[in-house]
């Protein structure tokens, strides 16, 4: 079995996850007829640089959506990358992890059956590289393609999105989605993340999918975004008791089907989020 699988979804745009589901993450190439950005790194499993040479004979620039490490740990196989600068600690703090740790993260995420997969030539140990600040605004031009930053901060202060007005594609990271986590220290209160939504919303114009670092919605899901998190401020939502994923507790703001993940009432959009930072 390959590792990487490709879709193209759009004209010298792809997006890139792995064969095994339970590495569940998601990356994308876009090109232009100068260069390349790549979007997200995923998991560090495999050789990212070698299926973009595959895809591309143009030079690739590394950007980030945010900081966590199932969205940068492939980084560490180019020589530098682009991410806000309120996102660059989660970098920093990566750069001690060795091949053999990166490997245990896959083989404890994927079941048995798939164990033998993983082996110790798809890793390689982490280490500095240059790290180069983005904005809200930057844009990159790719020539005949440009791809502009809109700060998407929530989920982590320095979340971003890249926007292709072209092919009307969001790469959203995991700014706006099913399982949007404000549940962490570095996340923005309830408050901050709905002014986030609600600048969003300004561009939604712009585009017509969000391709995000786990799932892929249309862009109506900022509407839903911004009518759950509305919720949570007025403190009308459904305040649903969950164990987080540090293991403390957290609240979700619309009920989930029993057993699942699916929202009750049909809806796409939700979210976690600590009592406390709703307003501060």
């Amino acid at each position: 079995m390959e590792l990487f699988r490709t879709e193209k979804i759009a004209d010298g745009s792809y997006m890139i996850s792995y064969s095994i589901k339970e590495l569940n993450a998601l990356c994308y190439l876009v090109e232009g007829s100068e260069s390349a950005l790549l979007i997200d790194t995923m998991l560090g499993a495999g050789s990212l640089r070698d299926l973009c040479a595959a895809l591309t004979d143009k030079p690739v620039k590394v950007v980030n959506t945010h900081g966590h490490p199932d969205h940068v740990l492939g980084n560490f196989e180019f020589d530098s990358c682009c991410i806000h600068p309120l996102d660059m600690h989660m970098l920093r703090e990566l750069t001690d992890l060795t091949a053999q740790m990166l490997k245990g993260f896959a083989v404890n995420d994927v079941p048995p059956m798939y164990r033998d997969m993983i082996t110790d030539d798809m890793f390689r140990d982490c280490h500095p590289i240059k790290a180069y600040p983005l904005y809200d605004g930057d844009v990159f031009d790719l020539g005949g393609k440009k791809i502009e930053v809109v700060g998407a901060g929530g989920h982590t202060a320095g979340s971003v999105m890249f926007i292709d007005t072209d092919a009307r594609i969001a790469y959203s990271g995991d700014a706006c989605n099913g399982n949007t986590l404000l549940e962490f220290d570095h996340s923005l209160p309830v408050i901050g993340y709905l002014r986030t939504l609600l600048r969003l919303k300004e561009h939604q114009h712009k585009f017509d999918m969000m391709y995000g670092g786990h799932e892929v919605f249309d862009a109506s899901i900022i509407d839903e975004g911004i009518e759950t998190a509305a919720r949570v401020v007025a403190g009308t939502d459904d305040r649903c008791e969950r164990t987080g994923m540090t293991g403390g507790t957290v609240y979700y703001a619309a009920e989930k089907v029993a057993g699942g993940y699916a929202r009750k009432d049909g809806k796409r959009f939700n979210m976690s989020y600590l009592p406390d930072r709703v307003l501060s």
